[in-house]
Order: structure tokens, then C-alpha cells, then sequence
């Protein structure tokens, strides 16, 4: 049995050492051979990553990138400067031209009628030169759906486990708003031609104006500057002004801030189809074999309910090319049970039907017992991936956090005050006991926080709620046990026998309470992930992980720190385990009694 204990505190201990590390540094970066590097860490305290109320972070504004685009080629060379003067009396709005030589042009502008661009090819005819080559393509005004698909692919890619808080949200018709928390500034990897000193870059970056920066010498070309936030247009500033003030520039990369998050949301959606073969029928293990399929075969994508059987079902339509294709492939797996078509949005799979028959037209209609929800949302993301809707950044700022620093700070204070006045309280009061209590409190705190970084989670107000409930929780859970335990002590029983019938009381209670504490919150997680509550989401998730953390502490940490005080002799000191000390009972009666008394 003290072997089994033994074993038991050596796994705390452990336990508390990885958590204790996670914590004791910034920033985690797990390097493990054949797995995907694992950067853990933020600028908070403990290096936590901290969301956008309580910290601050990037404002993004994106506008969907519609338009017109004329590329023509004149019959003889002709200076850009002709062309835009031209250009200019047909009052063109926010056109921009682009010479890839001087017969050679490209026209980018807003949506224009098919008249203006009649009247613009015929004003090049009459006063510049014959055309060649004229050609017009048209990104058209995106529709509802497909800016709900926008914001889909969006909170994919920035919030893919659901863990990093973003705000995203549609702003008009064609405009989303993005706010991503801590962005940290950005971080500019440079390498020179020549050797430079960290002096003549510190006084060039002073001379220019840059605040709150940091530089970083690796070696004596090779330097990491830390800025604030950096947008596309003052990269090139700054690119520029290290270039004319220090030389010539090998290497140039920005990285860290929200470049990374930049770079994800400017992407369009990548829709791919792929041929399923399973090595079974329950289809665990397969291979996934590329068909040239994507969503720029895609015509179509909508929900609609089945005329047979009233269920909601998804149709799609290819084109031609995309027909010929999807011809081929039902008519080779159809009736194939361990044969399917895997659909990717992403890299990330949507769903995998099989082929029940021979599809000659690409006009297919996917069943799965879906809800009306659930076809409306992946006809959405199918549409996303059929026709992309380009993005362009047309705004970033910096956004301050709802609680200032000194507040934030304050609330900490308050926090470490509350959870103070509470170890005191405890130890005053159940003495030994209260000391185990205290300790196992310090060791749920810390494997929580431990568990937040190593997720990693974004803290705001919500989690942080869910927290200190869940602190409250585990202080429960101990006083439950110290109670039992006490009405063991006034009945006569030894602290150590106190102990085992005291939690083997007690565990109901607690395994009951935390229980239905469990089930709320998944309630909270299902209804909050269906409304788009991140509020919801937030607390109900620190809710969660709190108190399954606290059952661990109460009942293993808890219970093997006790069992340990009584082996090193202090179990036949009862009085330093129960405020009322211990009572020896009356010879002659029972050592426990227990009924109605009848």
C-alpha cells in the first residue's frame, strides 16, 4: 500500500515539475524529432497568452477585391504616360495602370458597365494605336453566402482549435473585420552585404523615428529587429530606410505580429476533391489519391431536402471538365464499399461519401442524415472553395485592451489577495489539514495555468471567471474530505482510519457536484459553438479544465499528502487534524452509530 503511495507522490511530483517549467519560461518551443514544432507562449504573465480585453492586439479590415481587369496589347509601342493621360479624361474610378512593356498594359479598376469598357477600347483605337489583344475579366460583387464562407475559412485558418479568441465579423456587404489578440509587434530577420555595428542600426532607427523597439545581434551581418506592428507599407519603408542608412541588404523577412495571420486570411480557399481507397470497410485506415478535381470545377454548391425521403441533402454541379472527371471516378468505385470521395477545404476534410452509382452528368446529390444547419453550412464552405473571394487589406491598426494595464494589474493583485485570504483561512481553521489544502490549492493552480500555456489558450475575462469558480471548486472538494474526516476524529476513529473513511465518504458528494459542473459546461460549449459565443465558449472551457483539475487534486494530491503526514507520525495527533481535537469515546458503547434513532 506505501508502495502504491510512493509511487503515486513520485507522479505528483513529476507532475509538478513540468508544470513548474512550462511556467518558469516565456516561451516553449518543443523540438521533437518527426513531430510538428510546437511553439508555446505569449507576452502575458508566465508567458500566457493574454486576448484582446485584456491585452490588445491588430485591427484588420478586409474588402473583398472586385473589379475589372482590361489587359490589351497595342499594335505599336506606346509610352505609359500617353496611355494614363488618355485614361484620365474617361474619369476611370481608382484605376490603376500597369506596363509590362510599352505595347503590353494592364487596367485595374473598379466595376465598370460593359459600355466603359467599349468606350476605353475605342478611345485607344482612335487616339494611341490599333489593338491586338483585348481581353476583360470581372471579380463580381460577392453574395451573402459567400461572404459567410469568408468568414468561415477565416476563423479556420486563425482559429483552428478554437482556442486563440479572435473577433471576426462581416462589416457591410463586402468588408470583414478582423481583431487578433496580442500581436506583439513585428519581427524583421535583416542580413547585410557588409559588416555593421549595433550602434550605427540602434541610432539609424532613432534617428527615424521607431519607438519600442529592440535590436538583436546574431552575428556581425545577420540582425533581429523588434518593432511595432508593420504593415505591408511600411515593411517597404523600412526596407528602404535600412538599405540608404546602413547598405545593401542580402535578406529581408518579417515575421511574428499578425504577419502570419496576415498571410493566412489572404489566401483563397482551396476546394479539393480526392479518390478514397480504404484498406476495409469501417474505412480507419486509407490512402488518398490526387484527381485534378478542385472547386474551379465547382459550378455549384446548395442545400435542398430529398424528394423521397424529405432529408436535407447537398447538390453539387460540375462543369464540363469537371463532369468528364467525376464521370470517371463513380462509374470505377460505385457500389464500392471501401472506396470513397474525400472532400478538402483547406487541407481539411469536410466529409468522405461513397458512391452509391454511376454519376454520367455531374449533377450529384450527397445524403448523410444532415440537419438543416449543418447542409446550409457545408453548402457554404463548398461555394467558398468554388468561387474564392479575394481579399485586400485596406486598414490595420493596434488596438488597446478594454481593461488598461492598471487595471489588469489590480485584478491580479485582487486574485493573489483572494486566494491568500483563503490558504489562511483553511490552515486556521483545519490546521494540518488546511496545510494540505493550501498545498494542493498552490498545485492546482499551477497545473491549470500549466495546461492553459501547453493548449495553448487565450485568456480573457471569461476564462479567467471560469478560473477562480473552479478555484472555488477545488476548495470545496477539500473541505467536504476535512469535514468527514473531522466526524471521524469525534467519533473515535485514528486519523488515519479518519482519513480513508472520510474520503470514501466524501467522494459521492464530490464526484456528483463536479459531475453535473461537467455537464454544464458541455451544455454551455454545445449551445456557445452553435450561437457563435465566444463569452459562452471561453468560461465554459476554463470552467471544464478547472474542474477536472480540481478532481485530480482533491482526490489524488489531496489524499496521498495526508496519507504521507500520518506515516511520518502525526496521525496520533489528532487535534492538529480537526478543530475539535480528538474525544475518547465512552467504554462500553459503540465506536460508530449511525440510524434514526428508533
Amino acid at each position: 500500500m506505501r508502495g502504491r503511495s510512493f509511487r503515486i507522490f513520485l507522479f505528483i511530483i513529476l507532475i509538478l515539475v513540468i508544470s513548474i517549467a512550462s511556467l518558469g519560461f516565456q516561451n516553449i518551443d518543443f523540438k521533437i524529432p518527426g513531430v510538428p514544432r510546437l511553439e508555446r507562449g505569449g507576452n502575458g504573465p508566465l508567458g500566457l497568452k493574454l486576448g484582446l480585453d485584456l491585452r490588445g492586439g491588430t485591427h484588420l479590415v478586409y474588402q473583398a477585391d472586385t473589379g475589372t481587369t482590361i489587359s490589351f496589347t497595342l499594335g505599336k509601342d506606346s509610352s505609359k504616360e500617353a496611355v494614363e493621360k488618355l485614361l484620365n479624361t474617361l474619369d476611370l474610378p481608382n484605376y490603376e495602370l500597369i506596363s509590362e512593356n510599352p505595347s503590353q498594359y494592364t487596367i485595374e479598376t473598379s466595376l465598370i458597365e460593359d459600355d466603359t469598357t467599349l468606350l476605353i477600347e475605342e478611345s485607344l483605337q482612335d487616339n494611341i494605336s490599333s489593338i491586338t489583344l483585348w481581353e476583360v475579366s470581372e471579380t463580381p460583387q460577392p453574395s451573402a453566402d459567400q461572404m459567410e464562407g469568408v468568414l468561415d475559412i477565416i476563423n479556420r485558418r486563425i482559429n483552428l482549435y478554437g482556442t486563440e479568441e479572435p473577433i471576426i465579423q462581416r462589416f457591410g456587404e463586402d468588408r470583414v473585420v478582423v481583431q487578433i489578440p496580442g500581436s506583439g509587434g513585428s519581427i524583421t530577420n535583416v542580413e547585410f552585404s557588409e559588416p555593421t555595428s549595433t550602434i550605427d542600426l540602434k541610432d539609424l532607427l532613432s534617428r527615424r523615428g521607431f519607438q519600442d523597439y529592440s535590436v538583436n545581434r546574431l552575428s556581425d551581418r545577420i540582425y533581429r529587429i523588434k518593432t511595432s506592428s508593420l504593415n505591408q507599407a511600411q515593411q517597404d519603408d523600412f526596407i528602404e530606410i535600412l538599405a540608404t542608412g546602413i547598405g545593401a541588404i542580402n535578406s529581408f523577412q518579417v515575421v511574428g505580429g499578425s504577419e502570419e495571420a496576415k498571410s493566412l486570411i489572404g489566401e483563397t480557399a482551396q476546394l479539393e476533391f480526392k479518390e478514397r481507397t480504404c484498406t476495409d470497410n469501417t474505412c480507419e485506415t486509407f490512402t488518398d489519391a490526387d484527381l485534378a478535381l478542385t472547386g474551379d470545377n465547382l459550378d455549384n454548391a446548395f442545400p435542398s431536402t430529398s424528394p423521397n425521403t424529405g432529408e436535407w441533402t447537398i447538390n453539387v454541379q460540375f462543369d464540363g471538365r469537371g463532369s468528364d472527371t467525376f464521370s470517371d471516378l463513380t462509374q470505377r468505385i460505385a457500389g464500392d464499399a471501401t472506396k470513397r470521395i474525400a472532400i478538402f477545404l483547406d487541407n481539411e476534410e469536410l466529409m468522405a461519401p461513397v458512391a452509391r452509382a454511376w454519376i454520367p452528368d455531374g449533377r450529384s446529390e450527397i445524403t448523410g442524415n444532415f440537419t438543416r444547419e449543418e447542409a446550409k453550412k457545408l453548402s457554404i464552405q463548398l461555394e467558398s472553395g468554388r468561387l474564392p473571394v479575394p481579399l485586400q487589406l485596406i486598414q490595420e491598426s493596434d488596438v488597446d485592451a478594454l481593461l488598461g494595464s492598471q487595471s489588469l494589474k489590480a485584478s491580479l493583485l485582487a486574485g493573489m489577495l483572494g486566494m491568500a485570504l483563503v490558504i489562511i483561512f483553511i490552515i486556521c481553521y483545519y490546521r494540518m489539514a488546511g496545510v494540505v489544502a493550501a498545498l494542493a490549492l498552490i498545485f492546482y493552480s499551477l497545473l491549470v495555468l500549466a495546461i492553459f500555456k501547453l493548449i495553448p489558450l487565450t485568456l480573457t475575462l471569461p476564462h479567467i471567471g471560469g478560473f477562480i469558480l473552479s478555484i472555488g471548486l477545488a476548495v470545496d472538494a477539500n473541505i467536504l474530505i476535512f469535514e468527514r474526516m473531522k466526524e471521524e476524529i469525534r467519533i473515535g476513529r485514528t486519523v488515519a482510519s479518519s482519513m480513508e473513511v472520510g474520503f470514501n465518504r466524501a467522494w459521492p458528494a464530490i464526484r456528483d457536484g463536479n459531475l453535473s459542473t461537467l455537464i454544464t459546461c458541455g451544455v454551455l460549449l454545445w449551445f456557445g459553438s452553435r450561437l457563435g459565443g465566444g463569452l459562452i465558449n471561453g468560461f465554459s472551457l476554463s470552467l471544464l479544465i478547472g474542474v477536472l483539475a480540481s478532481m485530480f487534486t482533491a482526490v489524488i494530491v489531496s489524499r496521498n499528502l495526508l496519507q504521507l503526514l500520518a506515516w511520518i507520525g502525526l496521525s496520533k495527533r489528532a487535534g492538529l487534524f480537526s478543530p475539535e481535537g480528538y474525544k475518547q469515546p465512552d467504554s462500553g458503547h459503540n465506536v460508530a452509530h449511525t440510524g434514526s434513532g428508533r
